[in-house]
């Protein structure tokens, strides 16, 4: 064999070899990605500390983003909590989405159910139950349309991955939270206070079991909250007459069943010393529609929108006497009494 006539040949193969080597980096596609940052106001919420609804001991711990697809209007993920509830920075794959923001995580909201079957539009959280017997928790929201996120441009390296995020925030967008759960406030001013040794769970009727997050408005199915009345303010020398108050989360109401004719019944259970059961029922629709018409012009405004709702019972004459008095006594929750100086 003629190794000096195979020469040229063996230089040409390990040229194209080398050539072909340093090309290797044009398999290596990259798009960059865009991040995002959300501007939040907690301003009109009860996190804020200048509201009267502040809790120094449940602070706003995070905020968890729901992105849905702008075009099919279905969920694409649900995004981990982020612990920079004021400007959180976001990424996602390059579209263009809807935003749902919430208050912490859902871990923390465990008497909220979210459908996340739903649509964009129609993303609602609701109560489990017929009858709710835990409140739902306090729930602000705020909603952003058609955020883009764009594929900046496309670039070749040997040794980066299929996607990149740019080192700045492309673009920035603002939103203001906005509680979704209205807080009911409950005051009963009892003559014959001496009568009642506790109370059995009371119940609410006419409130809403779901609320519409991109909307804020309620849902126009009912349920029945039920609350402990349980704090007791003694307002007489002789502890005859005190103010009975307890304060519970719902999702309001719809305001077209108010407008419609539904009922708003009060339900309170009072166990009297002889171990009998005064149940005392009320209409307090109309309590719900003086806040409507008090409301109904400013409701987009920074109000407080509390529904407070107040009624007077006095109690029939009972008399312990445990001979007298057969079977079990009737289960009762403690007393949180109130402290406050009896002027006599």
């Amino acid at each position: 064999m003629n190794v000096r006539k195979n020469i040229p040949l063996l230089v040409g193969l390990v040229m194209m070899m080398c050539q072909s080597c340093s090309r290797d980096h044009l398999y290596y596609q990259t798009v960059s990605r865009d991040k995002v940052k959300l501007n939040i106001d907690w301003s009109k919420t009860a996190f804020a500390p200048d509201s009267r609804d502040y809790d120094d001991e449940n602070r706003l711990n995070g905020v968890t983003i729901f992105a849905f697809d702008s075009v099919t209007h279905r969920l694409v993920t649900e995004m981990p909590p982020n612990p920079e509830w004021q400007s959180p920075v976001i990424m996602l794959a390059p579209g263009i989405y809807h935003l749902i923001i919430i208050n912490d995580s859902r871990e923390e909201l465990p008497a909220i159910t979210f459908n996340t079957a739903q649509s964009f539009d129609d993303f609602s959280v609701y109560t489990e139950g017929d009858t709710v017997y835990t409140s739902p928790d306090y729930l602000a929201v705020s909603a952003v349309r058609n955020v883009p996120f764009l594929s900046s441009e496309t670039e070749y390296y040997p040794d980066m991955p299929d996607g990149y995020y740019t080192d700045g925030v492309s673009r920035e967008f603002n939103t203001v939270q906005r509680a979704v759960t209205k807080r009911v406030n409950v005051r009963v001013y009892v003559k014959g206070m001496n009568y009642c040794k506790g109370m059995q769970a009371s119940y609410m009727t006419g409130l809403a079991k779901s609320v519409n997050l991109v909307t804020g408005k309620a849902g126009t199915e009912e349920t029945v909250y039920a609350f402990n009345l349980i704090n007791r303010e003694y307002r007489s020398s002789d502890y005859t007459e005190a103010m009975l108050t307890q304060s519970f989360s719902s999702f309001g109401f719809n305001e077209e069943n108010l407008r419609s004719g539904t009922k708003f019944v009060m339900t309170l259970h009072f166990v009297l010393v002889d171990n009998t059961v005064h149940i005392v029922t009320t209409d307090v629709t109309h309590q719900f529609e003086e806040w409507l018409e008090e409301h109904s012009i400013d409701l987009g405004l920074d109000l407080d929108l509390n529904i407070d709702i107040a009624l007077e019972v006095e109690l029939p004459p009972a008399v312990e006497d445990p001979e007298d008095v057969g079977g079990l006594a009737p289960e009762t929750v403690p007393w949180n009494d109130i402290i406050q100086e009896i002027v006599l």
